[in-house]
């Protein structure tokens, strides 16, 4: 929204405008301005100029001002408020264009009209020097008055001039006004009478002069001392012997009220200025925030808005800066907290987006910890819920619509479980006893059959392994952290002693094979027929290694369950590589029997 006029215009117009004689009314109208909305003062603009007299510019610059503080003081999440304050906005933009445009042409009449009185002074200066000429000429005094209160009296019914040459023209009037009083050829007691009349009227001004010390507004005494001055200056001289005095005394009088005006601009001017400085700092403070870089969580952009809101209360207690830069200090201000709230608004989009991906994941959690709530294996699932709990955290935070709702959710599935295993305390308590009992057991069994191991085996290896198994079912379960190593602690030994018996029993039917190869031909088969028979099951043989070897790669481990198929695929193939080895062996052999079936041929 630019500036009505530039200073210049505006010190002519206020010059040129008529002045209220009651300066309470002007205070009561601002007063008036200050209570109303913003859409009521658009409303007030557009009626004043619908008048047939175009207001005055100070109440327009009012009513301007006051909208202004109206769109400082918005809100800026109410985006209803601040629709309406732009659409009034436009509108007083619209008014303020017809106000310039209306009071450039009334200055342009203005000026027309200051031409057309300075002709009329001039005219009327040249009337008054033509007397003094008159009277050389010796013309009746009487009649040369009548003359002077003609001009005097046309000279006061002229209207206002232009103030940088209405001080000469003046000047140059109470001269002639001044010489023409001091002709030897006036009436004396015309003379003493108006001296006496004039003597009144200015110690009169003189008492409104010092009533203005009383006055608190500055800028209101001074315009009543500018009037003064003029009725001081329009009213004639006084008696010669009291001129100096009262003229002295005027001019103090008046040089006071002058300094204290000027003493008051001073004053106004180091204000404004401490103002821009105090505004260019809330302005550095603002940019600074905005570049600091720590704006990346709720919390810093939650108190960054506190402290913007600060700014702008601390804002509104500043006065003006200087014209030049009032406008220019808050487009920076306006700027910079607009950068504000539009970096903050894209930041919340993000953190909704991304609350909405840790809902997801949390909801997930929150499936997972359902699933383990009717668990019975307390140990394991009391890690998993741990783990989930640890997740939980990891993931991060949601909207706080949500949050306390889901967290509610997830740790009932905590309470469920946990509240469970603590009344399945005390028996848990036998159970774990119980199994400590058979880790005992079963160590003592693994004790044993190391040292048959590692020692001559027996002739009973394959009743003892028998027996042993049976102990070890018999002593049932062990404590879950001990489980997983004594079992396959145990397998290993196993393992170990079937790979002696495997061993044994893959000689003892390699033997016997060997021995059978002798009664083929009794039984009504051959060689050929062996070979072919024995390649296929080789082949079978291969195929289910083969499959084996898949699983073992595609099969899931992560489980207890996982762990414990494994290792039972890994024993079945490493029991197929064992008959894999004696079919070749057999094949090895028949192969050699064909041979010597061949050479017997041959010889």
């Amino acid at each position: 929204m630019e500036l009505l006029q530039n200073s210049e215009q505006t010190q002519q117009t206020e010059v040129s405008a008529p002045q209220p004689n009651d300066t309470t009314t002007s205070q009561e109208t601002s007063t008036s301005f200050q209570s109303m909305t913003a859409q009521q003062l658009v409303d007030q603009l557009a009626l004043l100029l619908q008048q047939d007299e175009l207001p005055e510019r100070k109440i327009v610059e009012q009513i301007r001002g006051q909208f202004i503080r109206r769109k400082e003081r918005q809100n800026e999440s109410n985006a209803t408020e601040q629709g309406d304050l732009e659409a009034q906005e436009i509108r007083l933009g619209e008014l303020l264009a017809s106000f310039k445009e209306r009071d450039r042409k009334r200055q342009e009449a203005l000026e027309a009209l200051y031409q057309e009185n300075k002709g009329k002074k001039e005219a009327l200066i040249s009337r008054f020097e033509e007397l003094f000429k008159s009277n050389e000429e010796g013309a009746e005094f009487g009649e040369l008055y009548a003359k002077f209160t003609h001009i005097r009296d046309e000279w006061n019914a002229v209207g206002a001039l232009d103030p940088k040459e209405q001080a000469a023209l003046n000047k140059r009037f109470y001269e002639l006004r001044d010489e023409f009083y001091d002709l030897k050829a006036i009436n004396d007691d015309l003379r003493q009478y108006d001296f006496k009349k004039n003597l009144e009227a200015k110690q009169a001004l003189l008492q409104e002069l010092r009533s203005l010390d009383d006055v608190k507004d500055v800028i209101t005494a001074h315009r009543k001392l500018q009037e003064i001055t003029a009725q001081w200056h329009e009213l004639g001289p006084v008696a010669k012997e009291l001129r100096q005095e009262i003229n002295t005394e005027f001019k103090q009088l008046a040089g006071a009220q002058h300094k204290r005006h000027q003493d008051f601009h001073d004053k106004r001017k180091a204000t404004e200025e401490e103002n821009l400085q105090a505004k260019t700092n809330i302005c550095a403070k603002v940019e600074e925030l905005l570049l600091d870089g720590a704006l990346t969580t709720h919390n810093a952009w939650v108190k960054a808005t506190e402290q913007i809101k600060e700014m702008q209360a601390e804002w509104r207690t500043i006065g003006y800066a200087p014209r030049k830069d009032n406008d220019m200090i808050y487009q920076r201000f306006r700027a910079g907290v607009d950068a504000f709230f539009r970096h903050r608004s894209e930041f919340a989009k993000k953190a909704r987006e991304h609350s909405d991906e840790v809902l997801k994941v949390k909801q997930e959690l929150i499936e997972r910890a359902k699933a383990l709530r009717e668990s019975t294996d307390w140990e394991a699932t009391a890690e998993a819920f741990k783990q989930l709990q640890k997740e939980w955290q990891e993931a991060g935070s949601v909207s706080q619509k949500y949050s306390q709702k889901i967290w509610e959710e997830f740790r009932e599935n905590f309470d469920y479980f946990f509240d469970r295993r603590k009344k399945e305390g005390t028996r848990k308590s036998d159970i774990y006893h119980e199994a400590r009992k058979s880790l005992a057991i079963k160590r003592e069994i693994l004790k044993e059959l190391t040292a048959i191991n590692e020692g001559e085996e027996p002739e009973n290896l394959r009743d003892l392994l028998a027996e042993y198994n049976d102990r070890w079912k018999q002593a049932g379960a062990v404590p879950h952290k001990d489980k997983e190593a004594i079992n396959a602690a145990y397998r290993e030994l196993l393992d170990a002693l079937h790979g002696k018996l495997r061993k044994h029993r893959s000689e003892r039917r390699l033997s016997g094979y060997g021995a059978s190869l002798g009664n083929l031909d009794a039984k009504g088969s051959n060689l050929q027929t062996e070979h072919a028979r024995l390649q296929r099951h080789l082949d079978r043989q291969r195929a289910e290694l083969q499959t084996y070897e898949n699983n073992l790669t595609f099969l899931n481990v992560s489980s207890k369950s996982g762990s414990s198929l494994l290792s039972e695929i890994e024993r079945k193939r490493d029991h197929l590589i064992a008959d894999i080895e004696l079919t070749e062996q057999k094949l090895r052999l028949l192969l050699q029997k064909e041979q010597e079936a061949e050479q017997e041929v041959q010889e």
